[in-house]
């Protein structure tokens, strides 16, 4: 028979091993259950659609975040999805329903927020008095990068200009534009598409396969390539001449490559029977001759970072262009002499 030592011994001795196996199997089963945790998926923070809203003196600027932005795209390391929509304060949907659209595509080294303040974009909408809005998707930030993310893709304009008619009919932002806002049965109307420099690539590839009619293009020193692109995208509607019906071409010009290709571009339409406008000294076309040109080059001698809206090439673009303006304008009160240039600070 053991003694009383011997069972008390015995007894501490289970009691530890009891006590080691019962820390083994909590620190087993804590060490599971975070396991566990580790493999769920995290629950990925929403991102609001409508990031933020701006009023000015002359609209209401709004940051966008987009599906079918230009990014993120696949095989692309660029990840900003911002837009950005410039609505003036005196636009209004008419009773056509349709909502005008210009859409502008920034250049290298730079980013949408910079160029639309820089290149006084949204000024220049409003100066011109156009019933227009703004809008400026994000591109490569601050790159030398010419891609187009999901804007390249087939139907990648069509589905961008979709989204960014539904977020506009949202109902915050409807509140927030007021008599400005989109109703739902608006559809999205003429579209012009501008660029500065390296943006050339995009708009390229949004007039070969983008899935949406753009009327009229505005090329900023812009013009580096895709020069058969643009050919062929002005001849597609020559036999069409109402403003709205056709395809407008205006390339601003300084030098380098964007002078020797809008000189291929300009001897390539000749040949094929287009009307060509070409302005060798910035003025001497008269504002009637650039608005019903269909295919307008201007030599200019302002530099390329400032060409965009030093002489006010974009509203100039906009007043000739067959977009709609429901204000009264004196723009075209001596639309038959040369035109004067009117600069920006």
């Amino acid at each position: 028979m053991p003694d009383a030592g011997d069972v008390s011994r015995r007894a501490l001795l289970g009691g530890l091993v009891g006590a080691a196996a019962w820390s083994l199997c909590g620190t087993a089963g804590a060490a599971a259950a975070k396991a566990k945790d580790k493999a769920k998926p995290l629950a990925s923070k929403a991102v609001p659609v409508v990031q933020d809203i701006e009023h000015g003196k002359r609209g209401t600027t709004l940051t966008l975040n987009l599906q079918h932005s230009m990014f993120p795209a696949p095989g692309s390391r660029w990840r900003d999805a911002t837009t950005l929509v410039f609505v003036p304060s005196h636009f209004r949907v008419l009773d056509d329903r349709r909502v005008d659209t210009v859409v502008h595509f920034h250049g290298h080294k730079t980013t949408a927020a910079e160029a639309m303040k820089k290149h006084q974009l949204r000024e220049q909408l409003d100066d011109s008095r156009q019933n227009a809005i703004l809008v400026m998707p994000q591109g490569p930030v601050r790159a030398i990068d010419s891609s187009g993310g999901k804007l390249d893709r087939p139907g990648g304009l069509g589905r961008f200009l979709s989204e960014v008619r539904t977020t506009l009919q949202r109902a915050e932002v409807s509140k927030a534009l007021a008599a400005a806002h989109v109703p739902a049965a608006a559809r999205i109307g003429a579209v012009c598409v501008s660029a500065h420099s390296g943006g050339f690539g995009v708009t390229a590839r949004c007039l070969k396969h983008g899935g949406f009619d753009v009327n009229e293009v505005y090329l900023f020193d812009a013009l580096y390539g895709e020069v058969a692109a643009y050919l062929d995208w002005v001849l597609e509607r020559r036999s069409q001449s109402a403003a709205r019906s056709r395809h407008k071409l205006v390339s601003y010009y300084a030098g380098g490559k964007p002078r020797s290709n809008s000189l291929a571009l300009i001897k390539s339409l000749r040949q094929r029977g287009i009307e060509v406008l070409h302005e060798e000294r910035e003025g001497q076309l008269s504002r009637a001759e650039i608005t019903k040109g269909r295919a307008v080059f201007i030599r200019t001698r302002i530099d390329h970072s400032r060409l965009t809206y030093q002489t006010n090439g974009l509203r100039d673009c906009l007043y000739a262009s067959s977009l709609h303006r429901r204000l009264e304008s004196d723009w075209f009160a001596d639309k038959d002499g040369e035109r004067e240039i009117d600069r920006r600070p």
